[in-house]
């Protein structure tokens, strides 16, 4: 019982601290900018991507959020996932930390004396929207869409990231429970919004053309690839085959995972003697596709890894004889990049952004024809001039997409909607 005792009121201790030094930061905050005239920008930023396996979204924010400080020191970033956890719950995942960023994460002890559920509740009810209000953000920056419901106390300007508008261009292709999380909250999140990001040119004509908002309150931002990419080509993981073709993303319908496939199978059965490896999480309504990998002629030669770490996927990347990637949309196509990096042509879909990223550097296919991806697989696997000439422009070009660029732009608009001077340019093309 008094160890009990003794882990909880140091739980409220802790709390009451961290309430109170919140409080003294804001007013020494306030001090310093009114007062001394300093330049700071405290920009709050929704991280829950970080708490699952990190896909597109999540690692377009955890490259940006670890050079935002770099490129401007005076960006201060404040992480807002969970503010409480229960005992039973595990620690937060590791973040992308910085000299000026701060994460407030409360974990209730073991044994602690009060029932666990209710004080949650009560912690998360009251004393979570209090912290937030107090931290006195200037910008809030939602790098997934919209904020979350329980960080709107945090919210005073807001800047959020749009990927795509798949849920508006392609209903069909968005799971049920994402759809109606757009549909109920992005609509006032682009009313809202001070400043918008989209991730390419395409996603920008679709905010202006299918959702109707202003081209003027939108800023195009490409996202940069992790310098890991261009190491130096080594052998694949021991057991892969010496030679295959590479798909990498959550398997779901706007993938186009059927028409893969199929123009794989087609390829085969015109003498192409690879295999397909798709990297990647099996997501939502996938019964389509997986019935199509069973019933594939050559399902002995396509191999499913599921997810891989940076690391292994660089690794299997090197190795790959290409990447076929014949998505219906993308809101950037982050994969597209970083198999460039690695000296690997790439196959793309003439939809949405990945003209756009891939440029003079990819070989095009028709997503909806699946002779077409198979003829591109063959064009790559017999002419070694094409795929050395696609080698080459894919590195020339994959270099130029940088995350310090990114940060930079970034970091302009965050400063504009949090009404300071801005230092860079607020877009960023390749």
């Amino acid at each position: 019982m008094g160890r009990r005792l003794r882990v909880t009121v140091l739980f409220f201790l802790h709390l009451l601290r961290d309430l109170a030094g919140t409080l003294v930061a804001r007013l020494r905050r306030s001090y310093r900018r009114v007062v001394l005239g300093e330049e700071s920008l405290a920009v709050g930023v929704d991280i829950f991507p970080f708490f699952e396996r990190m896909t597109g979204v999540g690692w377009y924010e955890w490259n940006l959020l670890a050079r935002l400080p770099e490129v401007d020191p005076q960006v201060e970033l404040r992480f807002y996932a969970h503010t409480f956890g229960a005992p039973d719950e595990p620690p937060p995942p590791l973040l992308p930390t910085t000299l000026r960023s701060r994460f407030r994460f409360h974990h209730m002890p073991q044994g602690f004396l009060l029932p666990v559920r209710p004080t949650m509740s009560l912690l998360r009810l009251i004393a979570e929207p209090v912290l937030l209000f107090l931290d006195g953000n200037d910008v809030f920056f939602a790098p997934n869409f919209f904020v979350p419901r329980r960080h709107l106390a945090a919210v005073r300007s807001l800047v959020p990231t749009v990927h795509d508008l798949a849920f508006l261009r392609l209903p069909h292709t968005v799971q049920r429970e994402t759809l109606d999380n757009l549909h109920r909250h992005l609509p006032g999140v682009l009313f809202a919004a001070d400043a918008l990001i989209a991730v390419s040119a395409a996603t920008a004509g679709d905010l202006e053309g299918v959702a109707g908002v202003s081209p003027r309150r939108v800023h195009v931002i490409h996202e940069g690839v992790d310098p890991s990419f261009f190491a130096a080509s080594s052998s694949p993981p021991y057991g892969l085959p010496s030679r295959y073709l590479l798909f990498v993303s959550t398997l779901e319908p706007r993938k186009n995972v059927v028409n893969l496939l199929d123009g794989f199978a087609r390829a085969a059965a015109g003498g192409y003697p690879g295999e397909l490896l798709l990297v990647g999480r099996w997501g939502w309504n996938t019964e389509a596709a997986q019935g199509a990998l069973e019933r594939s002629p050559v399902r002995g030669r396509i191999h499913h890894l599921d997810y891989l770490d940076r690391a292994a996927l660089s690794s299997v990347m090197r190795g790959a004889e290409a990447l076929v990637f014949p998505s219906l949309l993308e809101g950037f196509g982050l994969p597209v990049v970083e198999a460039m990096a690695c000296g690997v042509p790439v196959i793309v879909s003439t939809a949405s952004s990945l003209p756009e990223v891939a440029g003079e550097a990819g070989l095009y296919v028709d997503p909806a024809s699946p002779a077409e991806i198979a003829s591109a697989i063959m064009r790559v696997a017999t002419d070694g001039q094409l795929r050395d000439c696609l080698s080459r422009a894919g590195r020339e070009r994959a270099r130029r997409f940088r995350w310090e660029e990114t940060a930079r732009a970034t970091a302009a608009v965050l400063r504009r909607a949090g009404g300071l001077p801005e230092r860079f340019a607020d877009a960023y093309r390749v």
